[in-house]
């Protein structure tokens, strides 16, 4: 009876190396009662039940249970855990252990998402999980998160996005990139149909999987962090000045056969050029370096952390607030009109995570929590349709360098009409310091409630529970803007002003602006029994479980198909799984789903997706832990299963007959015009979603006491029913068909994983590890009609393959252009020389055929390596991606519609022949010679290689906070997207990540370099 009377015990957790931290110490049979460990490995629990033993558990080391007896003062030392069996992996609905798992996953702890500074959740995983690939286009605040895959894509028609769960609530992709990276636990990406068929209709594309942090029993623990960084993009355009534009403006007026001589000539003149190169006239002669002007050299990024956990016997709690403050790249042109009209993003997230021991059997989780968000844009003028401010940057007809002085002698802004076919765009600094901002606001709710009551009273390992989620997303837009602003032509001669508009003579005042945006709202019930015991040497486990999700709100924004738009879209269905292993060694697993989506007709409506798979762990054979001792785990795997997916975009609701309104219809005896009603698509009744085949085989190793570890796995996925838009049937028709599901592709490739850890005395670890991921499909069937020229089959190509000119060189001189095959309206030498693949001696579109990559990279790179010593830690992430193009057009590259770069010095002159960069200058080239002619000249491979992430942190010691009563302190600096290595840069100035076909860049991608200090309270 001593010990059910309260008894304080201290300890030591340990290795061989020394004190192990963050290992989790819990009172048998008394639940709730536990500890944890600090820096040092020490610890100390009061001990309130009567069978006297600890239960000890620490990542990488085998649980163990040590009976205290009568002892107050205790060392526990723990076994390394090389063989990974009690690592616990995150699957669908579920948990299980690493060594039994059969399906194929990859997982990233929150720790390492951490090291990255970025704000956006997605922007932290790439190069860090085998199978998982992204883009980051853009690096605009609150709006820089990577669009990402699971294994490349394999629909040409429907989303290629994965499924993202949290806490096993489905989540959109904002509403992933808006989650903090400190609430993160675990990221994990389930990858073949055995770990995702329990989502049956939503598992096509893989399945993301987050796990959040919660309270674990102990004292409070309060940690603070802040960290400062300065951004920068990865790449900016460098263009040519005045003086070296004019001078190319000039060759290509020659170019084009114009004579300086000829009246009303559009050259500059000597005497032009000479105030150009000079700058002793900068009103009439402008010179801007545009770069400078716009941008500041560097940004900031701020972020904060608070959070704090801990428990007892009857709650545990989580709970964290979090800001992020990123400030965008524009020089501050509205401080004087006391606004701010740069990009920035600000974000506030919150959540509370609470789990409560109601009775000895039933457990309780609340979770509360979201994000309140604000995002500024500058207001920008209209031009072509486009108000990109990096638009007016890289555009020669908008914002050359000699295109107008920004300011006046008199402070006035200024403007000329010196420049030939310049736009009639305003002076954009002006535009940018009085035109006002436009200001996103949103507001994300969520709570999530559920309930486990263990039913050991009707069968040992029985338990249901119950849960619902609730999720809320408010929007609105408000801002100022004003469309009317005078500037002036300066007279350097004669001292005089013109006004660019007679009819503008004073600032416009500002109009405020509202949009109240709209309201989307999810409830996700959920129902389940699950069981998991042990008899002997057999476990069994297993799932049975109803979901329902209905979604309330815009579907889609563009209106394309608007009877998506708030209507209550319904998915449910039913999942199982049955898991078995005997002693670990011979595993088995059978999942299913079986779903309902309303977004397909009656009959249609349900879709029954099984999956299976199987393991061996070789290793736990007797003969071979007898004769290959070296070899911890030795796993091999299989799986195979039909899963499938219902985000089929504007394909949905295809069964119902679709009408439109254009035109007109005169009623009655005299001409009355009223909007004509018509037929528009006709309905398909057969319409369902997208199936999935996938084979996956696998093999995990670990070897020499853990050292080397590593896993293996091959792929191959048979996509079907992709819904098609008939190619065969004529357009003699006469009327819009449905799309029927008709399309197959095939996806299949490869993942390594290997790591090796070792440690050099008692205080220096090291880890090397890479992983690789081959990701290569091809449409092998979508109705296509059958092409003149056997070239221009897209089946069998990859998805996105382009089709494009097959680029041969440029044309010599008069001679080769008369002797080879040009175009019908004629070609020039310099002009860039097709090969005529049809031979009739003639460039046309038939000349065209697919070939070289798309804009998706097939095979993704990643290389970690870290080293610790005592409190000191480096680690450094490097990511790359190959086998993948990238093209611009227009104001991307195209001289004169682009600002002229260093490439443009070096087109096409008879000198340089084919070791030209660029083809022949043209202030009106052939469309040959352009981008919009895509080909493989334009179409440039953009394989790269980044230090994606560095970490160098410092633990200060404990003794040295113990005086000032902490539990713990981290200095460190990190930083993402340090270096890049690109094959792009032989002809774009551009990061490779940026999207294909960009007529002008976005915000570019942005480089951090960041300061973070942690205090644990």
């Amino acid at each position: 009876m001593l010990f059910a009377q309260n008894v304080n015990i201290q300890g030591q957790v340990t290795d061989n190396d020394g004190g192990i931290p963050g290992a989790s110490i819990l009172e048998k049979d008394v639940p709730g009662n536990g500890a944890s460990t600090g820096v040092d490995g020490r610890f100390t629990i009061t001990m309130r039940g009567q069978s006297k033993i600890l239960i000890v558990k620490a990542l990488g080391f085998l649980t163990k249970e040590v009976n205290v007896g009568q002892a107050t003062k205790i060392t526990i030392t723990l076994e390394a855990d090389v063989k990974g069996l009690d690592e616990v992996v995150v699957i669908g609905y579920g948990t299980t252990k690493k060594a039994t798992l059969t399906g194929a996953i990859s997982s990233v702890s929150g720790a390492d998402i951490r090291r990255n500074p970025s704000a956006s959740l997605q922007n932290t995983l790439a190069g860090r999980l085998p199978g998982f690939s992204s883009q980051q286009t853009s690096g605009q605040p609150g709006s820089d998160g990577a669009t990402f895959f699971i294994r490349g894509t394999g629909s040409y028609t429907g989303s290629n996005q994965p499924l993202i769960i949290v806490d096993d609530i489905e989540f959109t992709y904002a509403q992933f990139a808006r989650l903090d990276a400190n609430e993160i636990e675990s990221v994990s990406i389930l990858k073949d149909a055995s770990t995702t068929a329990v989502y049956g209709i939503k598992g096509a594309n893989g399945v993301v999987l987050v796990t959040t942090r919660r309270g674990v029993v102990g004292p409070p623990a309060i940690t603070f962090r802040s960290e400062y960084a300065i951004s920068q993009p990865t790449r900016l355009p460098k263009f040519l000045n005045s003086y070296e534009s004019a001078l190319l403006y000039n060759q290509a007026l020659i170019n084009d056969g114009a004579s300086p001589t000829a009246p009303g000539n559009k050259f500059f003149s000597a005497s032009d050029l000479e105030h150009y190169r000079t700058g002793d006239d900068p009103y009439g002669f402008p010179d801007v370096n545009w770069k400078k002007v716009l941008f500041r050299d560097y940004s900031y990024q701020l972020r904060t952390n608070f959070d704090i956990s801990g428990g007892n016997d009857v709650i545990k709690y989580f709970a964290s607030l979090g800001m992020v403050n990123q400030n965008g790249i524009l020089n501050d042109f509205g401080k004087d009109e006391d606004i701010n009209n740069n990009f920035y993003y600000k974000r506030y997230n919150y959540r509370s995570n609470l789990d409560i021991k109601a009775t000895k059997t039933l457990n309780v989780k609340i979770d509360l929590f979201g994000n309140i968000g604000e995002r500024n844009n500058p207001v920008i003028p209209n031009i072509n349709g486009i108000t990109n401010v990096f638009y007016f940057y890289n555009s020669y007809l908008t914002l050359s360098p000699l295109a107008y002085p920004i300011y006046n002698p008199d402070g006035s802004y200024g403007y000329s009409n010196r420049q030939p076919d310049r736009y009639s765009s305003p002076n954009l600094v002006q535009a940018l310091s009085l035109g006002g901002y436009s200001r996103d606001f949103e507001n994300n709710m969520n709570v999530n409630a559920s309930a486990t009551q263990r039913l050991d009273f009707l069968t040992k390992g029985l338990s249901i529970r119950g849960a619902i989620a609730y999720g809320s997303t408010y929007t609105y837009t408000r801002g100022l803007s004003r469309g009317t602003f005078p500037s002036f032509i300066y007279n350097s001669t004669t001292g005089t002003y013109t006004p660019r508009d007679a009819n503008v003579f004073r600032v416009g005042p500002y109009t405020l602006n509202y949009s109240p945006g709209a309201t989307t709202r999810t409830i996700n019930p959920q129902a389940s029994l699950n069981y998991d015991r042990t008899f002997g040497s057999h476990h069994f486990t297993g799932l049975a479980l109803y979901n329902n999700r209905s979604f309330f709100g815009l579907r889609d924004p563009n209106n394309t198909n608007r009877i998506l738009n708030f209507i209550p879209v319904p998915t449910s269905g039913f999942s199982g799984r049955i898991g078995y292993d005997y002693k670990g060694k011979y595993l088995a697993d059978f999942n299913v789903g079986y779903n309902k989506s309303e977004v397909f007709a009656d009959g249609k409506k349900y879709g029954f997706f099984p999956a299976g798979s199987v393991g061996y762990n070789i290793s736990e054979e007797q003969f071979f832990k007898d004769h290959v001792k070296f070899v911890d785990r030795l796993k091999l795997r299989a799986s195979y299963g039909l899963v499938g997916t219902d985000d089929i975009g504007n394909f949905a609701y295809a069964y119902l007959q679709t009408y439109n309104n254009s035109g007109s219809a005169s009623f009655g005896n005299s001409h009355n015009a009223y909007t004509s009603i018509y037929e528009g698509r006709l309905a398909n009744g057969d319409v369902t979603w997208e199936k999935v085949k996938k084979l996956n085989l696998g093999a995990d190793i670990s070897l020499f006491k853990g050292r080397i570890t590593g896993s293996v796995d091959v792929f191959n996925e048979d996509r079907f029913d992709i819904l098609t838009n008939r190619g065969t049937v004529s357009f003699v028709f006469g009327q819009s068909l449905p799309p029927v599901n008709l399309g197959k592709t095939n996806n299949k490739g490869y993942e390594v994983e290997m790591a090796y850890n070792d440690k050099v005395g008692k205080d220096f670890t090291y880890r090397v590890g890479g992983n690789v991921s081959v990701a290569k499909n091809k449409i092998t069937f979508q109705d296509e009609a059958l092409p003149l020229f056997p070239y221009q089959k897209y089946t069998g190509n990859a998805i996105n393959t382009p089709k494009q000119y097959t680029f041969l060189g440029f044309y010599k001189d008069a001679t080769d252009v008369t002797s080879s095959a040009k175009p019908l309206n004629g070609a020039k030498p310099g002009d860039i020389k097709y090969a005529d693949l049809n031979g009739d001696g003639a460039i046309t579109d038939a000349d065209q055929s697919y070939f070289d990559y798309s804009n998706t990279p097939n095979t993704i790179l990643g290389i970690n390596l870290s080293a610790n010593y005592k409190t000191l830690s480096l680690n450094v992430l490097f990511q790359g991606a190959l086998n993948f193009n990238v093209a611009g057009v227009r104001e991307s590259i195209q001289a004169f519609g682009s600002n002229l770069q260093a490439i443009h010095q070096q087109s096409w002159t008879p000198e340089l022949g084919d070791n030209a960069k660029y083809p022949i200058l043209s202030t009106s080239p052939n469309s040959i010679s352009i981008p919009t002619s895509p080909s493989n000249f334009w179409n440039v491979r953009g394989d790269y290689v980044r230090l994606k992430s560095v970490e160098l942190s410092y633990g200060i010691p404990q003794a040295w906070v113990n005086k000032v009563h902490l539990k713990g302190a981290r200095i460190y600096v990190n930083g993402t997207n340090l270096i890049t290595w690109t094959k792009l840069g032989s002809l774009y100035e551009y990061d490779p990540e940026i999207s294909n076909n960009n007529s002008n860049t976005n915000y570019p991608p942005e480089r951090l370099y960041n300061l973070g200090l942690s205090v644990t309270f």
